[in-house]
């Protein structure tokens, strides 16, 4: 992110910020220009004229008040719109990408945007407002004496050199901060997952010490972070200091000489106050902008487009036969999977069976394309005996977790494909949703509230299965899909599933011999684990 994105967000908007940002600050800067003739009239005792440029000054505030409000406004819905536009782009990362770190996710959309806008979007107007401020305020001291502009300009310079010295410094600090906040973000997730198992076991305090740790981490760096920006504002504003003190001694010089008015000395006054103090604010935003290059770098990578190949949707290709030969999964762990060899033909149901740590699910992802297997492959070929491979995104699966969505039935069962709501009733009516559905007011409009769980889980497993059977794939993988479904559905529903001319695999516990003998064949793996 850059000047260069914000304008870009709505350029006529940036525009009218702009020009609307320097009638505001030629506002103040007259605000003070117009206490010189105001100073000198008082001093002639000439109360009428004095009081009129007072109330010409008094307007020049009040305007300037007016549209300092307006600006900042504007400037907000600039920065919110092209925020928005830097979240979406990120989502899309995140889904080319197949993220899954919950805490890398909120980090880079929630907290890494706080911290673009707390150090590079508000100090960008800052530094806006403040440049111009001296800019102006340099043009009427040129009015007075060459010499205040040449001392201005001298203490100018060395007061925005001062945040070089401290660049390396806030931005590491900075990005550190950025880093220990989602470290939190990654306790919080993995340890609250287990939260009922700690307190069953007493051990809730391992839960409360993992949390202490990364949260003085994240202090620690705060703390860090904040102690080099402040030290950078101290200094500046030491120098500032001296600046004002210079300058009021040069405006009292050039009085004493005859060569400035009477009110050109207060008001000298005044603007040195006004430049040093902008001096001091451009400083500490320079410091500010920079120190937030680490997180702009990180932000415009993710936006970055990633070179990945689309698969194509392989539409002409009919999933004839599958076969699985000499199949092998091993992870990091040491477990080590095999499989006998499996031969699937269209349209076969088959009931995959075997205590748990066999590898049904496992097998389910190496079809899915998820983990590459250490040893033998899964072939599939289409009508003709040609091996292709079959897009995994046109493969159904209901895995043993249910994913929904905070919306409406209709749309978690169609996934927010309006085409396919013809087909709504009748899927629900095959899945035997329909009596779970009719308990709403609002039917399949009803919004699914994940927060106040108004779905039992055989009443998610439906719509899940809803949603697998809507979407019409060749081949579908059924991870224990109706273990919430109380036994009487659960044969009504897997009598309806296995009518239809798909290629079905489904993994299940504890079926009985009735629902068994449903299909065309049972694969058992308790012999193929090692």
């Amino acid at each position: 992110m850059n000047i260069k994105d914000i304008f870009k967000e709505n350029k006529v908007r940036f525009s009218i910020i702009c020009i609307s940002i320097i009638i505001e600050i030629l506002c103040a800067t007259g605000v003070t220009y117009l206490m010189t003739p105001a100073f000198n009239y008082i001093k002639q005792n000439n109360l009428q004229a004095f009081l009129v440029f007072v109330i010409l000054s008094a307007s020049f505030q009040f305007l300037d008040t007016v549209l300092r409000a307006v600006n900042v406004v504007l400037y907000n819905q600039q920065i919110q719109d092209c925020f928005h536009k830097i979240r979406n782009n990120i989502s899309k990362h995140f889904i080319d990408t197949n993220e899954k770190n919950i805490a890398e996710i909120q980090n880079d959309l929630n907290s890494n945007m706080e911290q673009l806008n707390s150090k590079y979007a508000t100090p960008l107007l800052v530094l806006i407002r403040r440049a111009l401020t001296i800019v102006f305020s340099i043009g009427i001291l040129i009015t007075f004496h060459w010499s205040l502009v040449v001392l201005t300009l001298i203490l100018s310079i060395i007061g925005l050199y001062v945040p070089k010295a401290f660049e390396n410094l806030t931005s590491a600090a900075t990005f550190t901060v950025t880093q220990k906040n989602k470290n939190l973000f990654d306790t919080i997730e993995k340890w609250a997952r287990g939260l009922d198992e700690l307190r069953r076991y007493g051990s809730f305090n391992r839960y409360e010490d993992a949390i202490k740790k990364s949260t003085l981490s994240l202090k620690n760096a705060t703390i860090e972070d904040c102690f080099w920006g402040n030290m950078a504002t101290a200094v500046t504003s030491f120098i500032s200091l001296i600046g004002i003190v210079l300058l009021l001694v040069l405006s009292m010089y050039l009085y004493a000489t005859g060569k400035i008015v009477f009110g050109a000395v207060i008001t000298s006054g005044i603007f040195a106050n006004q430049i040093m103090s902008a001096i001091t604010y451009i400083a500490e935003s320079l410091n500010e902008i920079k120190s937030s290059r680490k997180i702009r770098q990180k932000i415009n990578k993710l936006q970055q487009p990633l070179n990945i190949q689309k698969i194509r949707k392989l539409s002409d290709n009919i999933i004839d036969q599958i076969k699985i030969s000499k199949l092998q999964v091993s992870f990091n762990n040491g477990r080590n999977i095999k499989y006998p060899d499996i031969l699937i033909n269209k349209g076969d149901k088959v009931l995959l069976t075997g205590n748990s740590g066999t590898g049904k699910t496992t097998l389910f992802k190496v079809l899915l394309n998820q983990i590459t297997p250490k040893e033998g492959k899964v072939i599939y070929k289409d009508t003709t005996g040609k091996i292709f491979e079959p897009n995994p995104e046109e493969i159904g699966y209901i895995a043993q977790d249910n994913i929904l969505f905070p919306d409406t039935i209709e749309n978690n069962i169609t996934m927010f494909k309006t085409s396919l709501d013809k087909k709504v009733n009748k899927i629900i009516e095959k899945v035997k949703l329909v009596a779970d559905v009719d308990k709403f007011p609002d039917g399949v409009k009803t919004i699914v509230d994940l927060d106040k769980e108004n779905l039992s889980g055989g009443q998610k497993q439906k719509v899940i299965l809803a949603r697998a059977e809507i979407h019409d794939s060749q081949l579908l993988l059924i991870d224990e899909g109706t273990s919430a479904i109380d036994s009487g559905a659960t044969k009504r529903i897997i009598k309806e599933l296995l009518k239809s001319d798909q290629t079905i695999i489904m993994i299940a516990h504890n079926f009985s011999k009735d629902l068994i003998s449903l299909f065309d064949k049972r694969i058992n793996l308790n012999e193929g684990a090692n």
